[in-house]
């Protein structure tokens, strides 16, 4: 079954300054890019009480949500909401109210243009590992079939990338998609050929032609070239004419041009950036590869970690390989350690499920979960991870592994890439082996002295425990029968619910007014020990901005089980055919979940006798 994500993707599209705020909405593997129009409109301490958002953070240019592996299905979700962002006249006179730095700008155009299509460079990575594998065991021959075809697969996609960036390129910069793919298309053509030139002469210059299989930089130029010249051509053109004439003049102005001057200029960039890496990488490969994979995961928590991936498509397309990536790899298998060490040390069910779930993603390449949903979190996790990742991209730089290939997501899958003619896979096994030993180890040895301190602490000092209460009279009920997904499976935490008989709320804990949701609908309370009790009035209730609902506290006051919050108009909501149900949920992650369990039964008769 799938999970009904509608209240939570209204919540982030009001966290974020509503619709009319957002210019453009992407997403890459585990996080949403919000590109605003005024930063200022988001509220940063609603998205910190929404428990399926790991992280928010503006960064990059953009305003990321960090979701996890969810992040495809909040997506859709929330687009059905915002509606069509990307046409070309319906955002070119929205600009955001901030001016961004240049670095902001740079590292959002390159998200733009590379995560709509990670998860398939990701997908034709395995199929590539695979190929290579099958290759080094000889299992099918070359000739076959299956062979041919598992080959055709894995690199047609990075034969003809021009045309997955034309497309994220072409909404980027505001212009036709369809005349950005047929300049890619065109630049791809020479090499479909055997009778084509592979170069020309034009006075004393030579053109190369053949050199635009896999091409980054000179797609992306000539993709941003032809978006002026296309708005350039819609200013002389006539109306009547523009249908034909338009494509016709762009495609034929910018084809010249890209063939004469921006793509051999931007090949020449690429190379340059290749061989300028190419350069510090050989004054210590053993040092680079250290220094890089112990804080590539620094990249990796601030969102910024795409200002480095398209390097390794740039060193793939123009040196035949690439060695960031295989460096990369450490750093990512140092957080899969150190997360599945927090594993044998977690103190208890809720907090182990959360890590044997960062671990599973972590094993498949994406390492957000582990991050902020265990390693940054304990801290020495995240350290011990940096630690293995140090050691291991050392090792990989020390033996010069190399990534025959551009692997966005690094994982197990991809080892196969890794042999080559100067480069054997069994190295980067090597590197990526003493990477998680070292921060599975150190997790578990740190965690285990700090888990025998605490519970000396727990041994000398009163336990304190938090008494919960029923917030209105009514049929309690389990989570489980909740007609909402997000609550019934307790992805929002663990809790119960209440079929009110009337619309008088009161607080479920002792504590103080913590946040009221700006829709007024959900109430957030801490206790004197430091738990978070969130109190949701009915279902769905978000889209009533307000509406049937009576707030009697603010934020800040203190209240108790005998202070009633808010009355909600039960008459109103089912005339707005509105689900009433009252539910109560702790979206922290500890102790208070097990006696949650325990105080269902009793809750009604501690208030409502």
């Amino acid at each position: 079954m799938t999970a009904n994500y509608d209240e939570t993707a209204k919540v982030i599209l009001s966290n974020v300054g509503g619709k009319e705020n957002v210019l453009s909405l992407t997403h890459c593997a585990t996080r949403l890019r919000f590109t605003l129009k005024d930063y200022g409109k988001v509220q940063q301490s609603q998205f910190d009480n929404l428990p399926i958002v790991m992280k928010a953070l503006k960064t990059g240019g953009q305003y990321q949500v960090v979701i996890g592996p969810k992040v495809t299905d909040v997506y859709e979700t929330l687009t059905q909401f915002v509606g069509d962002l990307g046409t070309a006249e319906g955002e070119s006179s929205a600009e955001p109210q901030e001016k961004k730095k240049i670095s902001d700008r740079l590292l959002s155009t390159i998200s733009a243009i590379f995560t709509p299509y990670i998860n398939i460079l990701a997908a034709v990575g395995v199929l590539k590992g695979l190929v290579v594998l099958l290759q080094m065991t000889q299992v099918i021959d070359e000739a076959s079939f299956v062979f041919a075809v598992l080959n055709a697969l894995s690199s047609g996609v990075f034969t003809l990338l021009p045309i997955f960036i034309a497309i994220t390129a072409a909404d980027k910069f505001k212009v036709s998609r369809y005349t950005a793919v047929a300049l890619a298309a065109a630049l791809i053509f020479p090499l479909t050929s055997a009778d084509f030139p592979s170069e020309v002469v034009m006075g004393a210059f030579t053109i190369l032609l053949k050199i635009y299989g896999g091409a980054v930089l000179p797609t992306v130029f000539a993709v941003y070239f032809l978006a002026h010249v296309e708005k350039w051509m819609k200013k002389i053109i006539p109306q009547v004419a523009a249908l034909v004439f338009v494509p016709t003049f762009s495609l034929l102005i910018t084809g010249f041009i890209v063939f004469a001057l921006i793509g051999p200029l931007a090949n020449y960039i690429g190379i340059g950036i290749a061989n300028g890496y190419a350069w510090l990488y050989e004054l210590s490969p053993t040092i680079s590869g250290g220094l890089l994979a112990g804080i590539g995961q620094f990249f990796v928590i601030f969102g910024v970690h795409w200002g480095i991936i398209p390097i390794g498509q740039i060193n793939t397309q123009v040196l035949g390989f690439d060695t960031i990536m295989a460096m990369f790899m450490s750093a990512v298998f140092g957080q899969f350690g150190a997360v599945v060490g927090s594993i044998a040390t977690a103190k208890n069910r809720d907090e182990r499920q959360i890590s044997i779930s960062a671990a599973v993603s972590a094993f498949f390449g994406i390492t957000e979960p582990a991050l902020y949903g265990v390693n940054v979190k304990k801290k020495y996790p995240f350290i011990a991870g940096c630690i293995g990742a140090a050691v291991g991209g050392a090792l990989t730089g020390f033996f010069r592994v190399k990534l025959y290939g551009f692997a966005p997501v690094l994982n197990v899958f991809m080892l196969g890439m890794f042999n080559g003619p100067e480069s054997k896979m069994i190295y980067e096994v090597i590197a990526i082996s003493a990477t998680f030993i070292i921060a599975a180890g150190l997790t578990i040895l740190i965690g285990k002295r700090q888990n025998s301190k605490e519970d000396e602490l727990s041994n000398v000092s009163e336990k304190i425990s938090t008494n919960l209460f029923n917030p209105v009279k009514g049929n309690v009920i389990n989570l489980e029968k909740v007609n909402d997904d997000v609550f019934s499976t307790k992805m929002m935490g663990n809790g119960f619910a209440v079929i009110p008989e009337n619309g008088e709320i009161y607080s479920p804990i002792a504590g103080t007014i913590k946040s009221i949701f700006p829709t007024k609908h959900a109430i957030i309370i801490q206790s004197e020990t430091g738990t978070e009790a969130l109190i949701h009035m009915g279902l769905d209730t978000v889209s009533l901005n307000g509406e049937g609902f009576d707030i009697l506290v603010k934020e800040g006051q203190q209240v108790s089980e005998k202070t009633q919050i808010a009355n909600i108009d039960l008459d109103f909501f089912k005339q707005k055919e509105i689900d009433d149900t009252i539910i109560v949920v702790f979206p922290e992650n500890n102790e208070l979940q097990v006696d949650v369990r325990e105080s269902i039964l009793s809750a009604q008769e501690r208030i409502f006798a």
